[in-house]
C-alpha cells in the first residue's frame, strides 16, 4: 500500500509535465502560403513530439531517483517506464490540441472518414501484442512468486530445503505495474484518436494532410511502444537473473531470450517512427504547385 502512495504521488508530475505542452506548442493560425503551411505543420509536429519524448525521460529520472532515495526500489522501477509512456501519451494527446486552427472567413475541409486501424497500421497490433504478452507474463510471475510477492522459490532435497532469490516480479511489483500499464494504452489511445480526429489543416491536400496525421500517429505508436518494450524487458530480464539463480534455466533462458528479442524490437520499431513522410506529401505539393492557383 505505501508503495501504491509512492506511485500515485509520483503520477502528479506527470500530468505537471504533460501540460508543459501547452507553453512549447504555440497555436494559432496556418500561414497562408503552401510551402511554409507544410513546413509549420512538420514543425509542431517535431516539436510535440520532442517535448513528450523529454517529458517521459524526466519523469524515468525522477522516479530513478526516488527509487534510491525513498527506498522501495522494485516497485518504482518497475513502473518507471510505464510512467514514461503514460506522460508521453498525455504529452502527445495536449500537443494534438494545440494543432493549427483553418482560418478566414471561408473554411472548408474534405469530410474523411479515419479509424484508429487506419492511421496506426501494423504499429497498432504489434503494441497489442507486447501488451498482451507482458500481461501474461507477469500473470504467470505473480503465481510462480514466493508468498512475499517479491522472490521465487524452488524446493530441493524431496521438500527438506528451499533455495529462494530474489527480486523477482510478481505480485508486489506486478500489480502496481500493471495498474500504470492500463493507465499507459488509455493515454495512448487518446493521443492515437485526437490524431485521426483533428481538423484537416489549412491548405493542403487530402495527401498531405494524411501524410502528416500518419506520422504524428506513427510517433505516438512508437513512443508508446519503446517504453512498454523497454519495461517488458526489463521485467522479463529481472526474473531471467531470478530464475537462473534457483537454477530454474529452462524457465531463465526463455525469459532471457524474450527480454532481448522485445528490446531489440522496440527499439527498431520506435527509431522506423522518426522520419517524416515526406513522399506523398512532397509529390503532391509539387503537382499543386505546377497546377498553379486554383480558380
Amino acid at each position: 500500500m505505501h508503495a501504491l502512495v509512492i506511485v500515485i504521488a509520483l503520477g502528479l508530475p506527470v500530468l505537471a509535465v504533460a501540460l508543459l505542452v501547452l507553453l512549447v506548442a504555440r497555436r494559432g493560425g496556418p500561414p497562408h502560403d503552401l510551402d511554409a503551411t507544410v513546413v509549420a505543420a512538420r514543425g509542431h509536429e517535431t516539436r510535440i513530439s520532442a517535448v513528450a519524448a523529454t517529458a517521459s525521460i524526466v519523469v524515468v529520472v525522477a522516479l530513478w531517483i526516488a527509487a534510491v532515495t525513498w527506498g522501495e526500489p522494485g516497485v518504482l522501477l518497475g513502473v518507471a517506464p510505464f510512467a514514461a509512456a503514460l506522460t508521453f501519451g498525455l504529452a502527445r494527446a495536449v500537443g494534438e490540441a494545440r494543432w493549427p486552427r483553418p482560418t478566414g472567413d471561408v473554411r472548408s475541409a474534405p469530410l474523411v472518414r479515419r479509424g484508429l486501424r487506419d492511421q496506426g497500421g501494423w504499429r497498432l497490433p504489434l503494441l497489442a501484442g507486447t501488451v498482451a504478452g507482458l500481461v501474461v507474463a507477469l500473470v504467470v510471475f505473480g503465481l510462480t512468486a514466493a508468498g512475499d510477492g517479491r522472490s521465487v522459490e524452488r524446493v530441493l532435497d524431496a521438500g527438506r530445503e528451499t533455495h529462494g532469490a530474489g527480486p523477482y516480479p510478481g505480485w508486489a511489483i506486478g500489480l502496481p505495474t500493471l495498474l500504470v500499464l492500463a493507465l499507459a494504452v488509455g493515454a495512448t489511445f487518446v493521443a492515437l484518436r485526437a490524431v485521426t480526429r483533428r481538423p484537416p489543416i489549412g491548405l493542403l491536400s487530402p495527401a498531405q494532410d494524411d501524410a502528416i496525421r500518419r506520422t504524428s500517429a506513427a510517433r505516438v505508436l512508437a513512443g508508446a511502444q519503446l517504453w512498454v518494450g523497454l519495461g517488458a524487458a526489463a521485467h522479463l530480464a529481472l526474473a531471467a537473473g531470478a530464475l537462473l539463480r534457483v537454477d530454474a534455466l529452462a524457465g531463465g533462458l526463455v525469459c532471457l531470450l524474450l527480454a532481448l528479442v522485445v528490446f531489440v524490437g522496440s527499439v527498431v520499431i520506435a527509431a522506423t517512427a522518426l522520419p517524416s513522410r515526406r513522399a506523398a506529401a512532397t509529390a503532391d505539393a509539387q503537382r499543386i504547385a505546377a497546377q498553379g492557383p486554383a480558380a
